[in-house]
């Protein structure tokens, strides 16, 4: 009779370990639908700011444009002063792209994918 309950107790053992396995694979999916609906939320999100501050950049440009060249009296002269900006300030951020853009999205990017306050939630 002894070796019958240990033999129950093995089953047991063997079903407890496989439920913890399977809990645990949930678990894992759970928090990977969780990061990649942040994910794809944040990087939505600034693609829509992306376009909507691009729009305003034109239209800035745009103004600017048609007011310097009623300072200067030569429409084709404020085009190129206002193209000169713009390609002043996309080479400023090239050479500072790192700083502007890449730390951002990786600090971002670790943000979501390693935040340690939602392990809180599923446990």
């Amino acid at each position: 009779m002894k070796n019958g309950d240990e033999m129950n107790r093995v089953e047991q053992t063997a079903a407890d370990a496989t439920d913890y396995v399977l809990l645990q694979l949930d678990k894992f999916k759970l928090r990977l639908l969780d990061n990649l609906a942040t994910l794809f939320n944040t990087v939505f999100g600034v693609i829509v700011i992306m376009v909507l501050l691009s729009f305003v950049v034109m239209f800035l440009g745009i103004a600017a444009t048609w007011g310097l060249a009623e300072l200067i009296g030569s429409l084709v002269g404020a085009t190129l002063i206002m193209a000169s900006v713009f390609l002043i300030a996309a080479i400023l951020v090239y050479a500072f792209r790192k700083k502007l853009i890449i730390n951002p999205v990786v600090r971002m990017l670790s943000k979501i994918m390693f935040e340690t306050d939602k392990d809180a939630d599923y446990e």
